[in-house]
């Protein structure tokens, strides 16, 4: 359960924007307590962010397994903003909303890694949960944040009586290597994995329409059938290959019937299903006119030298 709406904490980091804002344009010391109050209290729910803390131990080449959902939020909608707003509005609309969204995968106890341009990378598992609490809680945030910004957020910034900002979402679950990558002290834990790449893709206004949360087959297997329906694959090809993977739209608004109607009762329905897979880290191969061998599969296991 959630512990504040996301109404609340939209307004929050807004008006908390709005404190920094004029303080910027006056004396930094005479406001210097109402800058720090306002900082404190938009980000006393979030310390250190970024990251996973299960992995932030890692040294550069050091790797760790899990299994986890990982959680992209694309959001959409600000070109039409630049329009309309003034650069220091825009800037308190759009992080305002990056403050909230990232409070509200906290608030679910989820881990936000990076900012993806106009969004938020997040895993959802650690060591203390199981999976299914795992994923029981990665459809929760993306309820949450579907709700809170289609219903709250835009019904503060309509203009012209339409939508101000849009969302996607793309969720995975799957088995993911965690690495630091980088050089001269400049580097960063990154999960990497085919999980990683579906759900960033299946984020991404390509593949999902806005209000649509779309998940991959290892976690879909998972969600009862009435709150899932299924969706064009995920195809690509390699040469002769290609690639496939089946999709499905996890129904939010379903989700969040059901939960006001009895939050105890879905739960327990969802976490007595048992959540194992198939959790594969390549995709199927279909229609390849030379079979892979019992070998190394074709790029996936070679080394690059």
């Amino acid at each position: 359960m959630a512990e504040k709406s996301f109404r609340d904490l939209f307004a929050s980091a807004y008006e908390g924007g709005k404190v920094q804002k004029r303080a910027s344009r006056s004396s930094f010391a005479s406001d210097r307590a109402a800058i720090t109050d306002s900082i404190q209290k938009s980000t006393a729910a979030a310390p250190g962010a970024l990251g996973h803390p299960d992995y932030e131990g890692l040294a550069v080449g050091q790797t760790a397994l899990s299994k986890s959902v990982v959680f992209f939020l694309d959001i959409r909608g600000f070109t039409k903003l630049s329009f309309v707003l003034e650069n220091e509005e825009l800037l308190l609309i759009l992080q305002a909303l990056t403050t909230a969204s990232v409070l509200s995968v906290l608030q679910f106890g989820g881990h936000v890694i990076e900012f993806t341009g106009d969004g938020i990378m997040a895993v959802f598992g650690d060591h203390q949960g199981s999976p299914e609490e795992t994923a029981f809680a990665s459809l929760n945030a993306a309820s949450f944040l579907m709700n809170g910004i289609k219903n709250d957020v835009n019904a503060q910034l309509a203009i012209g009586g339409g939508e101000s900002v849009r969302v996607g979402i793309g969720m995975e679950f799957g088995e993911i290597l965690w690495s630091r990558i980088g050089v001269l002290g400049r580097t960063q834990v990154k999960p990497i994995s085919e999980v990683t790449f579906l759900a960033g893709k299946l984020s991404t206004s390509k593949y999902t329409r806005s209000w649509e949360a779309k998940v991959g087959a290892n976690l879909a297997s998972w969600i009862q059938e009435d709150l899932k329906q299924k969706a064009p694959r995920y195809e690509f090809s390699i040469g002769d290959r290609k690639y496939s993977r089946e999709l499905y739209l996890f129904d939010w608004q379903a989700f969040s019937r059901s939960s006001q109607a009895n939050s105890a009762e879905l739960r327990r329905r969802l976490l007595a299903r048992k959540l194992e897979g198939p959790v594969t880290l390549a995709a199927n191969v279909i229609g390849s006119t030379n079979p892979p061998s019992a070998g190394p599969r074709k790029l996936k296991d070679q080394p690059f030298f």
